[in-house]
């Protein structure tokens, strides 16, 4: 069943060669990032949210942050730990492949929180995941059961950004949650309205209700081929008032600043 499913998933291509490498970024797309982050960071503001929001280029080392090192709630964005660190310990002959990798599928794609606790399970509980971060150097990615987890958006930029280089796990580790992040609909008007048709966008999302009339989290973060480029988008919005749908274009406009610097930058 497993084989059936993953042979459903398209192959999402290996990253290109400038990810391992940096180049000297140009000041145009420091400025776009810049300029159309800001942009992101008010529109937040217009709707009486906090925006947690980072960018990185991995092809030419460009970056850009606002609030980055704010602590904010993930809500289920906090599963891309639970599936990394899962998928290690697939690398790592502790648990099979098969149950795991079907854990992370339903976790990811398809919003599974039996799959969820299934794998905070088999990997000690929470506190212990917490530890096994701390030892990766990810000690500033806090999960909590029932998605009450927090980090800061520079956090989750660091963990997708070992992701994309294949420092944490295998070839075949690290293509099977690529794979599974790219098919990931959820969220569909927030990183991914934000860029161009032709984009892929491997991606977690996470939501939090309302408190009273706020909302606690509307969250995407991802990996992006935008233009030739990899970029990593993270954008975490908290307390934000108004619709979904206004919550939603505060993360488009985000990505839109990634997808901007790279097509003026080819």
């Amino acid at each position: 069943m497993i084989a059936l499913l993953f042979a459903a998933i398209p192959p999402v291509p290996s990253p290109p060669a400038p990810i391992f490498t940096s180049t000297p970024a140009p000041i145009s797309e420091r400025a776009i990032l810049e300029n159309e982050t800001d942009t992101a960071l008010a529109r937040g503001k217009a709707i009486g949210g906090t925006l947690g929001v980072t960018i990185v280029d991995l092809s030419t080392g460009a970056r850009t942050a606002r609030n980055g090192d704010a602590n904010l709630p993930l809500g289920a964005v906090q599963n891309l730990a639970f599936a990394v660190l899962a998928l290690r310990e697939v690398d790592a002959g502790t648990i099979a492949k098969a149950p795991a990798t079907d854990a992370v599928m339903r976790m990811l794609v398809n919003g599974d929180a039996q799959a969820t606790d299934e794998l905070i399970g088999v990997l000690g509980g929470t506190e212990s995941v917490n530890a096994k971060l701390r030892a990766l150097g990810f000690g500033d990615i806090f999960t909590v059961p029932n998605d009450e987890g927090y980090a800061s958006s520079d956090a989750i930029a660091h963990l997708l950004t070992a992701v994309a280089g294949g420092s944490l796990l295998s070839p075949a580790s690290s293509s099977v949650l690529l794979n599974v992040l790219s098919d990931v609909h959820a969220g569909a008007n927030r990183l991914r309205a934000g860029l161009t048709p032709s984009a892929q966008l491997m991606h977690v999302t996470g939501t939090l209700p309302d408190t009273d009339d706020r909302n606690e989290a509307t969250n995407d973060a991802g990996i992006t081929y935008v233009d030739g480029r990899t970029m990593i988008v993270v954008a975490l919005l908290h307390d934000g008032r108004g619709s979904a749908n206004d919550r939603d274009r505060v993360l488009a406009a985000a990505a839109r600043a990634a997808a901007d610097a790279a097509a003026a930058n080819p």
